[in-house]
């Protein structure tokens, strides 16, 4: 959900407009005029700005000027909606629409803007990637020896000195836990999590490893339920490859106490890449030298 401000005189065409983007799921607030989606965009900052052009008293293209020339909202994207859409304001405006407006143009014009506001908007387009969900789909098809993912999973806690290890799997939604050693029961159960309460998401779309020393301090992932409902305050994960190359899933550890999960714990991880693999796949097709 993203707030989002709409300027418009005409309140038939501004009620409109706040329905279709709040049956889209945003929090939408609406201004009469210029000077009022100024004060009321300065007040709350919002996500997305859309403006008419002509208003009375001032004008979209003025709000805009002003926005754009602050620090504090310099970067919003906005929108611009006019019958006649002045030059200038291609220098100010991200998107301009002429009226009569088309919602379905409005919406699907907000929906892309805002998705490249999304810093994980990327990481999704990565873990959609067609060639790696099919190297996901190889490893899923193929009969899982539980117990052996399981035991590797166990060692690899031992290895990283604290109480929790994973090998897993990752498709473009979800985070498939392949075998596990003091996992939440719920996780387990569940059988993964969402991919966007796990930083494995990066880790897999970036092909990167991440250490998280502190959920708390980081703040990105600590209000997620693995994190705030397990009580996972450290974290350490690294990509996990297939024979061709595609990053399948991560070698995942982590402790409810802060400060366990190191850059030697990254470098634990990464010793062990070769046995998950070794695991998951057939001797025939076990990459050389992995």
């Amino acid at each position: 959900m993203a707030s989002i401000v709409i300027a418009e005189d005409d309140r038939d065409i501004a009620e409109l407009l706040k329905t279709v983007l709040s049956n889209a799921g945003h929090a939408v607030q609406t201004a009469p005029n210029g000077a009022a989606a100024l004060d009321l965009i300065e007040r709350t900052l919002p996500d997305l700005v859309i403006l008419d052009h002509h208003m009375p008293g001032m004008s979209g293209l003025e709000v805009a000027g002003r926005l754009r020339a602050e620090v504090g909202t310099a970067a919003i994207p906005m929108i611009m909606l006019s019958a006649a859409t002045p030059a200038a304001a291609r220098q100010l405006f991200d998107v301009t629409i002429t009226k009569p407006v088309r919602p379905k143009h409005l919406l699907e014009a907000a929906t892309e803007l805002l998705a490249a506001q999304d810093p994980h908007h990327g990481t999704a387009a990565q873990l959609s990637d067609v060639p790696r969900l099919l190297a996901v789909s190889d490893f899923l098809s193929r009969p899982a020896h539980v117990a052996g993912l399981d035991a590797f999973a166990e060692r690899l806690a031992v290895l990283a000195k604290v109480p929790t290890g994973a090998i897993t799997l990752m498709l473009n939604d979800s985070v498939v836990v392949a075998g596990s050693f003091g996992m939440p029961t719920w996780v387990r159960e569940a059988g993964g999590v969402p991919a966007e309460w796990s930083p494995d998401a990066i880790v897999v779309a970036e092909d990167v490893p991440v250490l998280i020393v502190d959920s708390q301090a980081s703040g990105e992932y600590a209000d997620t339920p693995l994190f705030a409902v397990s009580g996972v305050r450290s974290y350490a994960s690294v990509p996990l490859h297939s024979p061709e190359g595609h990053v399948v899933g991560t070698l995942c550890v982590m402790d409810e106490r802060p400060g366990t999960c190191t850059e030697d714990t990254v470098q634990v991880l990464h010793s062990q890449r070769a046995a998950a693999l070794s695991l998951l796949t057939p001797a025939s097709q076990a990459p050389a030298g992995a």
